[in-house]
């Protein structure tokens, strides 16, 4: 019995401990994680990587690039090293993460993060100072070129690139370890932690452009790559914090949710007595855990995962024409200052919080299950995208900007819950890698993005990626079919449970 109970014990901050319970009335954790600690810590990452994206490599780091080398191509070039090395390192990193312990991978992930954060910090530092060295040395021998240089793109390129490997690696392992430590017993509960999560990163992607609203206003507010330098330091400054949060995540075996399972039905049926049979426990939690995986033996359901990966790559595809253009549209374009462009950047994952719970409600309460309401909110971004190439009074232009933006984004949770019911365990690390790859995905068709913009101008290149938007939502059709209801799992679960009683 010592010993059985040794096998089964939870780690520290795991189940129904009290610590769980308090975060629960406070909305956060629910009741009933696997690993109350890893949840917790997956929220605080997420929260200080989107504070890190948005300072260090937001739309005012596309301003800088496109200020340091004078053309949308570059920009594209820049923005695709993060891309190519995800892309480069993706097959490694998922089975890796589902090969090697999740938690000492993490510790590497942190090193490289510190390089990142040390590279990165140099480029943005030495930036202004070496384009200015270059002009003057132009100036002096008359010729045109006052570019950056070799040498200072190489340093940005490699930045590029362990940011990438970084984000990749860390995204992809934390992802796994958080898809095994939430609630098994509830695929509500997972869907609406996964919503919270995504809101929680919404919220800290507003707050990093406030810090670069401040910089730029001390610094004068224009369009210079000093002052833009001094708003990007605070990012990088914030990778090693990240980096020390990456060392105490804790490991969940593969047996561990079924023991954490178990735990959970003594603390929530409270009509079991304390001296029930340990037989009858184990019967009811695997019937539990058979129930869970119902959803994984109907049919189709192994098409599930490859139609969120094709729809996923494509739209990332398109985004990546799109998305870091913005910035630069709204800049070159209109006029925009980088007081305005920071406030507009701030607005922005405030509308896209607010989606992300609607979106969750109306799903809650589709009949059909979550997927239709997935798509209204998609084609209703598409057809705002098309609705902005023809709009010019920016007033009007900002508002359709952050409904597209707002509606384009609010399915992120819904389709990770979706991946998450529809994989098992052991494959989690690989599918989370490549799934995590199409979010770097979109940075290298940015290249694609930049030589297009040059040449079309902005207007067709989003045109262009409305295309692309509607080719992913077709890959969505399938998905009414084969993603019930809440309701029917529940049902299902409930069978479960009264077989295994």
């Amino acid at each position: 019995a010592a010993a059985a109970g040794a096998r089964h014990r939870r780690p520290r901050g795991s189940g129904m401990a009290p610590g769980a319970k308090r975060c629960a009335v406070a909305g956060l954790v629910p009741p009933g994680c696997v690993s109350e600690r890893n949840v917790r810590l997956s929220l605080a990452l997420s929260v200080l990587g989107a504070l890190v994206s948005t300072i260090a490599h937001g739309h005012l780091f596309t301003a800088f690039m496109f200020e340091l080398f004078g053309d949308n191509r570059s920009v594209g070039l820049m923005e695709s090293a993060s891309g190519f090395t995800a892309l480069a390192t993706a097959l490694p990193v998922g089975l890796a993460v589902d090969k090697v312990s999740r938690t000492r991978l993490l510790r590497l992930c942190a090193l490289l993060g510190l390089l990142a954060a040390f590279s990165g910090a140099l480029a943005v530092a030495l930036g202004p100072r070496v384009v200015a060295q270059r002009a003057a040395a132009a100036a002096a021998d008359g010729v045109l070129d006052g570019g950056p240089g070799r040498a200072f793109t190489i340093l940005l390129l490699i930045s590029l690139a362990f940011w990438g490997i970084f984000f990749n690696t860390t995204s992809s392992t934390s992802l796994a370890l958080f898809a095994d430590s939430v609630p098994r017993n509830s695929r509500q509960a997972r869907q609406d932690l996964y919503a919270t999560k995504s809101t929680l990163t919404f919220v800290a992607l507003a707050l990093g452009p406030i810090v670069a609203l401040i910089s730029t206003l001390l610094r004068g507010n224009e369009w210079r790559l000093e002052g833009m330098s001094y708003a990007l330091l605070p990012g990088f400054l914030l990778m090693p914090v990240m980096c020390f949060l990456l060392t105490f995540f804790e490991e969940v075996g593969p047996n561990q949710p079924l023991a954490e399972l178990r735990v959970g039905l003594l603390d929530e049926n409270r009509n079991c007595s304390r001296g029930g049979s340990a037989t009858d426990l184990e019967a009811a939690a695997k019937a539990v855990a058979e129930a869970e995986s119902e959803l994984m033996r109907q049919p189709g359901a192994a098409a599930v995962p490859y139609l969120l990966l094709a729809a996923e790559l494509i739209t990332s595809v398109g985004a990546g024409m799109t998305v870091k253009f913005f910035g630069l549209w709204f800049k070159n374009v209109f006029k925009f200052t980088p007081a305005g462009l920071s406030l507009l950047s701030c607005a922005t994952p405030v509308a896209m919080a607010v989606a992300v719970e609607v979106l969750k409600r109306v799903a809650r309460r589709c009949p059909c299950g979550p997927v239709p309401a997935v798509l209204g909110f998609w084609l209703t971004s598409i057809a705002c995208l098309l609705l902005m190439v023809h709009v010019k009074d920016w007033r009007l232009l900002v508002v359709l900007h952050l409904l597209r933006t707002a509606l384009a984004n609010a399915k992120e949770p819904i389709a990770r819950a979706i991946l998450a019911d529809f994989i098992p365990s052991s494959r989690r690390g690989r599918w989370n890698a490549v799934h995590s790859l199409t979010g770097m995905t979109w940075t290298g068709s940015a290249f694609l993005g930049g030589i297009l913009c040059d040449r079309y101008g902005y207007g067709k290149t989003f045109v262009i990626t409305a295309g692309l938007y509607l080719l992913s939502a077709l890959l969505w059709l399938p998905l009414i079919k084969l993603v019930p209801r809440e309701k029917d799992a529940a049902e299902g679960n409930a069978s479960a449970k009264a077989k295994g009683a």
